[in-house]
């Protein structure tokens, strides 16, 4: 990793600052005046250079850290090593069980704002409010999904304006640049993409194709309607493409599919699910309409069905960092390139914090903390092991607990 400080004013190592700046996501401290105050602790020091490997003879200020954060450039050096975890993660083995039927791993897609400041700022994009002028901090994420909530940073992509006298950025064209990205990192990975409205158009597609990436993508009531007559049309033509299905009790579904459907000049199919949940309130109704590349049949389309709704996840994900302590709305910092670095700083201590409750790891230092502390106090530790594995239990269903 380069040093972009002067090498005569250099006082702390970067491992130093940068660990420093993992450990204020890790600590779910919330801003840098929080950290602040956590690392005046008597025994901060001494667990912070156990975990750093650095010799220090004391903790350096938020201040000194963010000055790092604000010139390090990301490209560099933390850009890299969220998707670097997770790719770690994958080549060993460690996450096959959270393939697909088709053996693809499912990657969701979204935009997230971060924050938003008056005026016209850098690295932003700009938008009129009853004429005045503000500047929005927006990250577009591919992250990888399983089926019990974990969620796994494989790149990122910031929409900015480069030049304000050019057009301004977009997730769709952010969109663009990130599949490179992926492709070039990620060259022999098998993705399905779990897309929303935004992006049924024939450049995704062909993405998609060119890269042998399957997708599930949102279809939105009013988007596309030359797709959405073409496919009511092969619905009364071909009426036993349908499947009854019921996933879970007083949840009931109705599927079905119309295949190789044309948009502009791409060869898809559409999957519908007419969804009714019977609840103590009363009946929901709702319809879900995806765009894609596998072909549904009565065997698979309930599974696939279930598949293309994991893109709701990373919606999960993002309220996790945003409610859950991490505070990502946060103006942790936009001077240089301080914004993308606390990004990344705290994607990887996400992942960390997610590990750490799935494995076995957690609970063993639980129970020898506790009968450490209390030794001496048996059926207090008895019944307090049994709170512990309560709620540990919780929290591997519900990251938010």
């Amino acid at each position: 990793m380069p040093e972009p400080r002067s090498p005569e004013r250099i006082i702390y190592s970067k491992e130093h600052l940068l660990y420093l700046g993992l450990t204020m996501f890790l600590f779910h401290c919330g801003s840098r005046s929080q950290l602040e105050s956590e690392r005046r602790a008597i025994n901060f020091l001494y667990n912070f250079l156990a975990l750093s490997g650095t010799d220090e003879k004391c903790v350096a200020t938020a201040e000194t850290m963010s000055y790092f954060m604000e010139k390090m450039n990301p490209a560099d050096s933390l850009e890299l090593l969220p998707g670097e975890m997770t790719k770690r993660l994958i080549t060993s083995r460690v996450l096959d069980k959270y393939r697909n039927s088709s053996g693809e791993f499912m990657v969701a897609v979204d935009g997230v704002h971060l924050h938003t400041k008056k005026g016209r700022h850098p690295n932003a994009v700009y938008k009129k409010i009853c004429g005045e002028t503000y500047s929005y901090y927006y990250a577009l994420e591919a992250k990888l999904v399983t089926n019990d909530n974990l969620f796994f940073s494989l790149a990122t992509v910031f929409v900015e304006n480069e030049d304000e006298y050019v057009k301004q950025d977009c997730e769709l064209k952010a969109f663009y640049r990130l599949a490179e990205i992926l492709k070039k990192r990620f060259p022999r990975l098998r993705i399905c993409f779990l897309l929303d409205g935004l992006y049924p158009n024939k450049n995704v597609l062909r993405i998609c194709e060119k890269n042998q990436w399957a997708y599930f993508i949102t279809l939105k009531d009013k988007c596309l309607p030359d797709v959405h007559e073409m496919a009511n049309w092969k619905f009364d033509l071909n009426p036993g493409r349908s499947v009854d299905y019921s996933p879970e009790k007083g949840v009931y579904q109705h599927l079905t599919w119309a295949l190789n459907i044309k948009h502009e000049g791409q060869c898809c199919h559409l999957l519908k699910c007419e969804e009714i949940r019977i609840t103590p309130e009363g009946i929901e109704k709702k319809t879900f309409v995806w765009l894609t590349d596998s072909r549904p049949n009565k065997k698979n389309a309930a599974k696939l069905a279930k598949e293309a709704r994991y893109r709701w996840k990373i919606e999960e994900a993002f309220n996790i960092q945003k409610n859950g302590g991490y505070r990502l709305e946060h103006n942790y910092g936009t001077i240089g390139f301080a914004m993308k670095n606390y990004y990344y700083l705290l994607q990887i201590a996400h992942l960390l914090h997610q590990l750490m409750l799935k494995s076995d790891l957690f609970p063993k230092l639980q129970k020898k903390f506790i009968a450490r502390e209390f030794a001496g106090l048996p059926h207090l530790v008895k019944a307090y092991l049994a709170v512990v594995a309560e709620n540990t239990l919780k929290a591997r269903r519900n990251p938010e607990v």
